[in-house]
């Protein structure tokens, strides 16, 4: 026997005690119910769909501000971090000079590595950024680091510079003082050593070298320094001696023509100052210089150890007149020097 038909869009019901189905009746509750979730989820859906539209195409004027200033402040953050690379790169590149250069001139200790590392490591101290967005988070924790190393490594060389200059100051009066010029532009006919004396006819030490200038050649002082003597001696001719205390040294020239009424015991004199004329006085065959560079205690040195290649007199003139033009340009005061 067939079952009767259904109609699909009645709801039945199965009942096992029959084993048949049985028609549910639909009330007009049931229909309420069914219409209020129909209109539930439109409203749902529909507000939605309303908040979508209004997040990507109807933004409030400040809304839309706020994002293209957001734009705005992310791109200059972006430039910001590409400078402060660049800024820390070329501090980077004076460290290295000041490791390799300045501080091996002065013959100081480097910086140690532990000393540039300071302030490194640790807790992080970043921690405020966590609770942003991971682009945020990452953009402006790069800039913070950034700017932490940058405000080490600035810290770093300023102190390292403070020391070095310090130290150039201190030893600025021994550099002024240290004999580094040729005192005459000759040529050197007789070296620093045993030698047969040309008058005495006995081997002899010779305590300096001699520069073969024709006589009245000007004479100039290799360092900043005291007169110690300016007097005729018979061996010596006309002799100028200076005193350089700050090197401990003292130079000697001898066999001079004429020594200027500007030098004289206790006088004060400045590298590259002119102090006397070449000549032919005391014991000499003829005119030249003779020049001597010794210690304090009176031990003689050999005064080629103490010549600046190519430093010539012409040569320093030059190179003090460029330095008070340049003095000049900056505005800095000129050295007396720079009129000699």
């Amino acid at each position: 026997m067939s079952a009767p038909a259904m109609d699909r869009d009645q709801t039945y019901v199965y009942d096992p005690e029959t084993c048949s189905f049985k028609e549910v009746e639909t009330t007009w509750t049931d229909w309420a119910a069914r219409a209020g979730q129909i209109v539930g989820l439109a409203v749902i859906l529909t507000g939605l769909l309303f908040w979508g539209i209004d997040q990507q195409w109807i933004a409030s004027p400040s809304e839309k501000t706020l994002r293209v200033e957001n734009t705005a402040l992310e791109q200059q953050l972006d430039r910001v971090n590409s400078r402060m690379t660049t800024l820390s790169a070329r501090l980077d590149t004076l460290a290295k000079k000041d490791r390799t250069l300045y501080r091996r001139l002065f013959q100081m200790k480097p910086i140690s590595e532990d000393v540039r590392q300071v302030g490194v490591g640790g807790a992080d101290p970043y921690r405020q950024f966590d609770e942003l967005g991971a682009d945020t988070e990452a953009l402006l924790k790069n800039t913070a680091q950034q700017l932490d190393k940058l405000e080490r490594q600035m810290s770093l060389q300023k102190s390292s510079y403070k020391e070095l200059y310090s130290v150039a100051k201190q030893r600025q009066d021994r550099l002024r003082q240290l004999p580094a010029i040729r005192p005459a532009n000759g040529r050197v006919v007789s070296n620093y050593g045993m030698r047969d004396h040309p008058i005495l006819k006995v081997r002899k030490m010779h305590e300096g070298i001699d520069f073969l200038l024709k006589r009245g050649t000007p004479v100039m002082v290799t360092a900043e320094g005291v007169v110690q003597r300016a007097e005729h001696n018979p061996g010596y001719g006309k002799v100028i001696e200076v005193k350089h205390p700050e090197s401990e040294y003292m130079t000697r020239y001898a066999h001079l023509s004429e020594i200027p009424d500007k030098i004289y015991r206790g006088a004060e004199v400045q590298r590259g100052d002119t102090i006397g004329y070449s000549g032919n006085s005391g014991l000499s065959t003829g005119p030249h210089l003779h020049y001597e560079v010794r210690r304090l205690d009176g031990s003689a040195l050999n005064p080629m150890r103490f010549l600046m290649p190519d430093m010539s007199p012409e040569s320093y003139r030059t190179l003090e007149r460029r330095t008070q033009q340049y003095r000049a340009s900056a505005g800095g005061s000129a050295s007396p020097a720079s009129a000699r």
